[in-house]
């Protein structure tokens, strides 16, 4: 299929168009592609009347949309911290509640349009590899449009997510190991069979599209106005790299000034790309001896594929941001952090709470700053372990003895 006259699919390391579509990479050297737009000021618009995200069509690569490849995602609330920001001396710390999209996790915009993509090349079979929410956010959009999903996952993956993708009637493999190895196995079948990989690394350049309306939704929700940061839960990064690119794209249509500072946040476990950062290093290396993390939905080795660490490092340093890893007490406490401020995220769409730690050490937050954490993935997915009894009471008196209450 040609491609479409909206956009380019462009190389971002030899700057070669790719004309033919469905496109994952370059064929001239391998690397990623870039949808790019030849925006003006003027070009930007917001329709009501589309469902979710589809409102920012005018900024997406979608045609002739339909109503079932919407669940209505999107618009998810920034709320303000009540308790981790002031207690950092931070008076202007947000929250980003994508764990509130239809199945839970920020990748349903990602869904939407690699649905509507799908839809345009005729596609019936996709597959997709996947830590546990891509797999049940594509498992739940393949469901709505009639088409089949094969989703590739790690063998630890939680079985909540697992769940939720073989309840919409997908089929699931699970591959023992690190998710590289899942990631490996999908580009293989999809490869070899000519399904569309839908994988929400950078390896599909549609669905990382999605991830951009949580930039312009950001835009919008601050009264059209550009966060000093940006605090974002990293595998692979193309959430980073997509909201850094919404703001990129905002400022080419002389919308804002300038483009908030990205923050990288990676399990000290497996993080690849803040350890390129924090190392000063030139580029990213794999991390071949990555262990477990409560933080599952980041704990992404980028074995095989470490350019998208490369694009990921290079928007963090462009942006003037910065890198944080969490050990796996920090992880937990994040947990808890963002559960006092009323919001239940899973480990992995927790942890920029705990980051705000490290950012204001450091001196890299100041107290005017206006700072948006990213809240990726419900906690009803990944509940960490509750070691507290529950009372059985079968009196008043009972009652009150458990809520420490004077029964005299």
């Amino acid at each position: 299929m040609k491609q479409n006259q909206r956009y380019q699919l462009v190389c971002c390391q030899c700057g070669a168009v790719e004309t033919e579509e469905p496109a994952y990479k370059c064929r001239v050297c391998g690397n990623i592609l870039d949808v790019v737009y030849d925006f003006a000021p003027g070009d930007y618009t917001v329709d009501q009347s589309k469902p979710g995200i589809f409102q920012f069509a005018s900024v997406l690569p979608v045609s002739d949309l339909r109503e079932e490849e919407s669940l209505g995602e999107g618009n998810t609330p920034l709320v303000s911290s009540v308790r981790v920001g002031p207690s950092h001396g931070l008076q202007n710390v947000y929250f980003k509640l994508d764990n509130l999209n239809p199945s839970g996790s920020f990748k349903d915009r990602a869904m939407a349009v690699a649905m509507n993509c799908a839809h345009r090349f005729g596609v019936k079979k996709m597959i997709v590899a996947s830590s546990g929410n891509a797999s049940a956010a594509a498992a739940a959009y393949a469901a709505r449009n009639g088409m089949e999903l094969v989703a590739v996952v790690p063998e630890s993956t939680p079985i909540n997510k697992v769940g939720q993708a073989m309840l919409h009637g997908s089929k699931v493999v699970k591959v023992p190991g690190v998710y590289s190895r899942s990631y490996a196995m999908c580009r293989e079948m999809a490869e070899k069979y000519q399904w569309f990989d839908i994988t929400t690394t950078f390896i599909n350049p549609y669905a990382r599209e999605g991830y951009k309306t949580i930039g312009y939704e950001i835009f919008e929700q601050l009264g059209r106005s550009c966060p000093d940061v940006v605090v974002v839960p990293t595998g692979a990064g193309p959430i980073l790299a997509a909201i850094y690119q919404a703001f990129c794209e905002l400022r080419q249509m002389e919308l804002v000034s300038r483009v908030p500072k990205m923050v990288c946040v990676q399990a000290e476990n497996c993080g690849p790309i803040a350890m390129a950062y924090l190392e000063e290093a030139e580029w990213v290396r794999p991390c071949e001896a990555s262990l477990p993390t409560l933080a599952s939905g980041i704990n992404d080795s980028l074995i095989g594929y470490t350019d998208d660490g490369d694009y990921t490092l290079r928007c963090i340093r462009e942006s003037g941001g910065t890198a944080v890893t969490l050990d796996e007490e920090e992880i937990c406490q994040s947990v808890e952090a963002m559960a006092a401020e009323g919001i239940c995220a899973e480990p992995a769409g927790a942890v920029t709470a705990a980051a705000l730690d490290h950012l204001v050490d450091t001196g890299f937050l100041h107290p005017q700053d206006v700072v948006v954490c990213v809240v990726t993935g419900h906690g009803l997915k990944n509940l960490l372990p509750i070691e507290r009894d529950v009372p059985v009471v079968h009196s008043a008196e009972e009652f009150a003895q458990a809520m420490g209450e004077d029964v005299r």
